[in-house]
């Protein structure tokens, strides 16, 4: 394709976008399936333009020498979230001297100076300026506790397993799996033959060689520092939760997709959802909401916590205060079809209920381990007739099925599996055969892709 004929397609469809949206609301389409569509052609034609226009050589954003620099572009994020720069620039996009942000921050200015700089020919940061710096709307993001934690997350323990991902590929380290990630401390359970033993799931895990003397899965280290473990591994749990808390902040990955890809209407008054791995069940949470009528089992090895801290929100109001106490009953009769539980799940489910929900679990996991998960859940499946499994994940897309920047989202993604826990991403394919492993009596009977959401919601039923 010609510069032209790019260039004009970036004018139909910039035409599309700015007619129909307020100015610098280009992001917010509100659903409007053409809107989105118009908006993914512009980028798409301006991500090939870009690619037509530069040289293998020439160290831009996209070439081959510039991706292989990219790690600098993430050294200075991670310098700025370790120093909590954000934090000492005024949020409502006053600037200030960068001597002053760096004093505040305790760092040099000079090194303060040129890791911001940096960043802003990314459009994070601005400097309106000589020697004064201010937020812009990249910026902003990282001063959400949440989102910061994304990016350090991501510029920290991600960053580092990948400067090891081909290492581990060659490294031969291997160990029992057990429970990890839903895991109750680590005590793993063998579901039917699948006995626990010893496999190459977290051996190839860039990050069991990033982080020293690592000896266990990856995905556990992060998510359930073992008892004694140093304050520095704790704080990295954290981050990670909360990290997680922030990529969940992204409209493609909003609970919300779940409350429409999945028929809880349907549900009988009174149907128990089981969310399994299910966190600090904030999905659960917005299920509830839409359906009051259902009832809502939260598991998970930290939940007893989750629901302490939910607690803690509340009881730190004085008694003598009849409206805070008003909202403390309030929120106690919003909360009461939500309860928690800690389980394994690698261990056989024993909580009866009519739909167990998966999401975003089991991409963590290589097959052996998947298959170990869902067979955990059909223990229980199996006693009661009509009960399926919902599974919210990512389904892989084959080469050329959508935009090269849709793709590029799905394989970077699946690198970092791997890299990460050594899983993988599937395809509609892989799903299947996978079900089928758990189980030949587990079949796909849905599968829907809400508009806008990263993940597909999979219904699963025992024949």
């Amino acid at each position: 394709m010609t510069v032209t004929a790019l260039a004009d397609i970036i004018r139909t469809q910039a035409e599309i976008l700015e007619t129909s949206l307020p100015r610098h609301a280009y992001t917010d389409y509100h659903g409007d399936k053409s809107l989105s569509i118009a908006r993914s052609k512009l980028l798409e034609a301006c991500d090939k333009l870009n690619h037509l226009v530069t040289g293998p050589i020439e160290c831009s954003k996209t070439d081959v020498m510039g991706i292989a620099q990219g790690h600098r572009v993430h050294a200075a994020l991670q310098y700025v979230c370790h120093f909590r720069l954000a934090s000492h620039i005024p949020a409502d996009g006053t600037p200030v001297a960068y001597e002053e942000a760096a004093r505040a921050a305790g760092v040099d200015t000079s090194q303060c100076t040129r890791v911001l700089q940096l960043l802003m020919t990314y459009h994070i940061f601005r400097e309106p300026g000589t020697r004064i710096v201010a937020h812009n709307r990249n910026s902003r993001v990282l001063l959400d506790e949440d989102t910061g934690a994304a990016v350090e997350w991501l510029t920290q323990e991600s960053l580092r397993s990948s400067a090891f991902f081909t290492e581990a590929r060659a490294k031969g380290r291997r160990w029992s799996t057990g429970g990890s990630g839903g895991g109750g401390g680590g005590v793993g359970v063998g579901v039917g033959s699948q006995q626990r033993q010893a496999t190459t799931t977290a051996a190839s895990a860039a990050l069991n060689i990033a982080v020293e003397d690592l000896d266990r899965p990856a995905f556990g280290f992060l998510t359930q520092p073992q008892h004694g473990a140093t304050s520095e591994t704790s704080m990295k749990a954290d981050r990670y939760a909360r990290a997680m808390a922030g990529m969940a902040k992204r409209k493609q990955l909003s609970p919300e997709h779940l409350v429409s890809g999945f028929a809880w209407s349907a549900l009988p008054a009174g149907a128990t959802v089981v969310d399994v791995g299910g966190g600090s069940g904030h999905c659960s949470r917005a299920v509830a909401a839409c359906h009051p009528r259902l009832r809502f089992v939260v598991q998970d090895t930290n939940a007893a916590l989750a629901e302490e801290e939910e607690e803690d929100e509340v009881d730190v109001v004085a008694d003598d205060d009849d409206r805070l106490r008003r909202e403390k009953g309030e929120k106690a009769e919003k909360e009461a079809s939500v309860r928690f539980v800690t389980y394994d799940f690698f261990t056989p489910q024993t909580v009866a209920g009519d739909v167990y929900l998966l999401r975003r679990i089991l991409h963590h996991y290589s097959d052996q381990d998947a298959v170990r998960i869902l067979q955990a859940q059909l223990c229980a499946v199996r006693k009661k007739p009509g009960a399926r499994i919902v599974v919210m994940d990512n389904i892989a897309i084959h080469s050329g099925t959508l935009s090269t920047l849709e793709e590029r989202k799905t394989r970077t993604l699946d690198i970092a599996m791997m890299a990460l826990f050594n899983s993988v991403e599937r395809d509609l394919e892989d799903w299947k055969e996978l079900f089928h492993k758990a189980d030949p009596g587990l079949k796909l009977v849905n599968v829907t892709k809400p508009l806008g959401s990263a993940l597909a919601v999979m219904e699963l039923r025992l024949e």
